[in-house]
């Protein structure tokens, strides 16, 4: 069987839910993912392969990108219609050379080429709703019409959060179906050694892993920097051009390491050596609201506690997991995690909570979704 995955990020940027679900499934799927293009990123034009994915650029329509020239023939409807026909064009060329079978099953997150969708021919299509489509800044007024012509071509709609499954509720027809993150629960909560660049920094060590995005809250960041009890704030993970100026702004003052991204293998070493991990996200932002971060579940894993923003999908469950809605109560929720004795059956009951949101039972259940709704044979 073969699944043809439309997607909005490419197969090996950062570590993705795509990914992580995607690469677990059973022999019988074969995985054909179409990511768009990226400036000045090594994108196979040419198809690669990585297990049972095979992944190939296709020039996908794209909002809001750094090239001047392609935004203005973007922000034109004949601009757009000559780029989706494009993209058409050498997706199906793909297809062909590739041997996928004629009606592959569909799964979509990218909303910029619904006429492409219409046309194709396939068994089913899914919406995989990850990341609201329009929570970057820059989107074009132009993309909001993409939205509700994508999604209503799907037989069956995957979210991420119990947030955005309410407010979907109101927009979509088809089934819902929650399908939240996870982590590889062993990757994380097997021991690892400390990093030596970690080891040099002073506890406690309250560490932010992932993309450090414009969804962090600085004002909060500096009131854990000024309260950290003489010891680091330390961030591992890519920039990003939204919050580049402050976050230089930030590593320029005393009591904060960043680190920049760290392989995904070494990752364990940095986490399991920190004291809490954080998430220090802008609680009132319409977005920061429907997320269900999947670094929750690798802190849990790696035996830390979490202080985070408010999230729908997982209880409140001192002291392993404490929210905080602002910066007052991110400084205080952070002592008292800090506070809370770090013995051998803390970190076991959170490697314990964090299993139960494995990776493989996930893409267990994203399987067996799919499958159920296939025209029978």
């Amino acid at each position: 069987m073969d699944l043809l995955v439309l997607s909005e990020v490419r197969w090996g940027y950062f570590r993705t839910r795509k990914q992580f679900l995607l690469s677990r499934f059973p022999e019988r799927w074969r995985i054909f993912f179409a990511q768009p293009p990226a400036a000045g990123a090594d994108d196979p034009w040419e198809p690669r392969r990585e297990g049972r994915v095979t992944y190939f650029t296709v020039p996908f329509l794209k909002p809001a990108t750094t090239h001047a020239g392609y935004n203005l023939a973007a922000g034109t409807p004949w601009g757009r219609a000559a780029i989706e026909a494009a993209a058409e064009w050498h997706l199906h060329r793909q297809l062909r050379r590739l041997g996928v079978e004629r009606e592959p099953a569909v799964m979509v997150s990218n909303i910029y080429a619904p006429g492409l969708l219409a046309r194709l021919r396939r068994k089913l299509i899914l919406y995989d709703f990850n990341d609201d489509p329009f929570q970057f800044s820059g989107t074009p007024a132009w993309a909001r019409s993409y939205w509700p012509r994508t999604v209503s071509q799907a037989e069956v709609v995957t979210v991420v959060s119990e947030f955005y499954r309410r407010r979907l509720a109101a927009e979509v027809r088809s089934p819902l179906i929650l399908l939240g993150n996870g982590v590889e629960a062993n990757h994380f909560a097997s021991p690892a050694a400390e990093p030596p660049e970690l080891a040099a920094l002073p506890r406690p060590r309250i560490g932010y892993v992932g993309l450090l995005s414009h969804f962090l809250d600085f004002d909060t960041l500096e009131a854990l920097r000024r309260n950290r009890r003489g010891g680091t704030l330390v961030f591992l993970g890519p920039g990003t051009p939204a919050t580049e100026p402050a976050m230089r702004a930030l590593a320029g003052q005393e009591g904060v390491a960043v680190l920049g991204p760290r392989p995904y293998e070494e990752l364990p070493g940095y986490l399991q050596h920190l004291d809490v991990g954080i998430i220090p996200f802008r609680a009132s932002d319409p977005f920061v609201q429907g997320i269900n971060p999947n670094k929750i579940y690798q802190y849990l894993a790696a035996g830390l506690p979490v202080v985070s923003t408010p999230v729908l999908d997982l209880p409140e469950s001192p002291p392993d997991l404490l929210y905080a809605s602002d910066a007052a109560s991110m400084v205080t929720a952070v002592h008292a995690a800090l506070a809370a004795p770090a013995t051998e059956d803390d970190r076991a009951r959170r490697r314990a909570a964090a299993a139960a949101h494995d990776w493989n039972a996930l893409a267990t259940r994203l399987v067996s979704e799919i499958e159920a709704r296939l025209p029978a044979a």
